[in-house]
Formats: C-alpha cells, sequence, structure tokens
C-alpha cells in the first residue's frame, strides 16, 4: 500500500523513523520504510540501527552523493508498494494521524497529495534566522491557498504520489542540483497530473547557515534561469520568472542588473545579518537572475 521513502545526507533519522513506525502500527495497511544514505558520513551506525529496530524499514547506502532527485530516483524503483511518501531528513511530525490523513485519498483518482510545511513558532539562533524567516514567509502556506495554483507550490519536503506517476516524471529530468522542483511541477502540469494541496504539514527542523542558505538560493536560482533558457518551464511557472520576464519585456534587465551590481555586497550583508528583510531576498534573486540573463546575451 505505502512506501515510505527517506533520502538522508549526514542527518539522525533514527527518532523520525521510530515516530513513522509508531504511526503505521495503528493502521490497517501494509507499509514499508526505505532510508537512502547519499554518501553520508555522519549518523550511519544511529539510522542502520534505527532500521533495524523496526520490522519494515531498510537501510541502503550510496558511498558517493548523487543528489536529492537521483536518490528519489532509486528509492523508487526499489519501493513495493503503489503509493510513495517521500519526506525529507530534517523533519518531525507533529500529527499522529499524519499517515492516515493521506491514507483517505488511496483510492481517490488523485495523482499527488502535498501535505505542507511549516516551521517553529520560536525563532532560532541568529546564524540561522535567514532561512526561518524565509520559510516562515514563503512556505508556510495553507492549502486552500496552494489550492489556487497547485503546479506552483511544488515542494518535495512532504508530498505522497503514486509510483507509476512519480517514475514517468522523474525520468524526464536528467540533472540534480537545487531548485528542480520548479520543473517537476511544470512536468505535472504538462501532463495533467491531479494535484491536491492539504494541510498536513510536518516542522522542517534542519534549517541551514545564513551563508549556506544564501549559497542555494543561488544555485536554485541558476537552476530557474537553465531550465528556462532550455523551455523546460516557462515564466508563468514560477514567480520570479513572472517578474523577470516583466521587466524584461519592458527593457529594465540593464537597469535592475546595474543597482543590483552597485548594492549587491551590502544586501548580502544585510540578508546575513541578526535580522534579515526575507522581501529584500526576493530583490536579490531577481538582481541575480538578470546578470546571469545579461552574462549569456
Amino acid at each position: 500500500m505505502l512506501s515510505i521513502l527517506i533520502p538522508t545526507y549526514n542527518y539522525n533519522v533514527s527518532e523520525l523513523i521510530t515516530s513513522l513506525n509508531r504511526i503505521c502500527n495503528q493502521l490497517d495497511f501494509d507499509y514499508e520504510i526505505l532510508c537512502w544514505e547519499d554518501g553520508s558520513h555522519l549518523y550511519l551506525e544511529e539510522n542502520r540501527n534505527a532500521c533495524n529496530n523496526v520490522r519494515f524499514a531498510t537501510h541502503h547506502i550510496s558511498k558517493n552523493n548523487k543528489g536529492s532527485i537521483t536518490s528519489r530516483h532509486i528509492l523508487a524503483k526499489k519501493s513495493k508498494y503503489d503509493w510513495l511518501l517521500f519526506l525529507d531528513a530534517d523533519i518531525e511530525i507533529i500529527d499522529n494521524h499524519f499517515i492516515e490523513n493521506y491514507s483517505t485519498y488511496f483510492n481517490n483518482r488523485l495523482d499527488a497529495i502535498y501535505g505542507g510545511c511549516s516551521y517553529d513558532l520560536k525563532k532560532p539562533r541568529a546564524s540561522k534566522i535567514l532561512r526561518w524567516k524565509y520559510g516562515k514567509t514563503y512556505e508556510e502556506i495553507e492549502s486552500k491557498t496552494r489550492n489556487k495554483n497547485p503546479y506552483k507550490f511544488i515542494v518535495s519536503v512532504n508530498f505522497i504520489i503514486k509510483k507509476n506517476i512519480f517514475l514517468k516524471l522523474v525520468s524526464k529530468i536528467n540533472a540534480d542540483d537545487y531548485g528542480y522542483d520548479i520543473f517537476l511541477g511544470a512536468l505535472m502540469k504538462d501532463s495533467n497530473t491531479k494535484v491536491l494541496h492539504i494541510n498536513n504539514p510536518i516542522i522542517h527542523k534542519g534549517l541551514d547557515d545564513n551563508f549556506i542558505f544564501l549559497d542555494k538560493v543561488e544555485r536554485a536560482v541558476k537552476t530557474n534561469y537553465k531550465l528556462l533558457s532550455e523551455k523546460k518551464v516557462s515564466t508563468s511557472d514560477n514567480s520570479l520568472l513572472k517578474v523577470y520576464r516583466l521587466i524584461k519585456t519592458l527593457k529594465l534587465l540593464k537597469i535592475i542588473n546595474t543597482i543590483f551590481k552597485w548594492f549587491k555586497k551590502s544586501i548580502k550583508n544585510q540578508l546575513l545579518s541578526n535580522n534579515p528583510n526575507v522581501k529584500l531576498l526576493q530583490f536579490y534573486k531577481l538582481g541575480y537572475l538578470c546578470s546571469l540573463s545579461l552574462k549569456r546575451e
């Protein structure tokens, strides 16, 4: 019935596996838990022991880091049930009915269901505040809002999908880096995948340090631009790309890029401060995208 797939890299998932097993044991259907170590060198023993202590859990180790998309593809092929539940390793389940909330849709005609993501109410330490603020502002979104534009809010931290649908979609993705959720959303839209968003969130606990998160943001923007250049996504698939299209139409790319170059250092310092402005991060992403576009020209 359900394969729970957890790709992890240097993260302790023992509590997550124990929690999932406890919740699943209360339900009357078959399940399995597959943990994939994507080139990890930390917590291997802890994670292996956790899997060994759970009857239907298996622990798999890759010596090389293959990336999140490839890891999910491998896990999907190793799974044995029709429904796949993908969970990021650095999450916490807050609802004892978490699996049951998803299982109510197993006999529905839907192809994928996204549960959503939330963040702790308490602010983290200053070194992780940027990721927390961004998550609270742009990722912690009610299902009513997400369902208005279902393919725009494709975030792979917590979702279930039919195995055959996922394998068909992921086979069309031949690269692996940050920012490919937008491509998955575009593929779902093109193939008319039936997507529903519900309020069944997890808490995202593994917050990146500010420097690391900003680097990931830049990598995601590069991915978005690459996908747009290859015509694999459209400017309507993403808010950033939509604004970029408007700026390009109005021939303002050079002006935005000049402003970005002038203030890049100051903006970066502000974003890495103890009180970052996440709206400023949106301009940073736009300016960075414009600079990539002009370099290509």
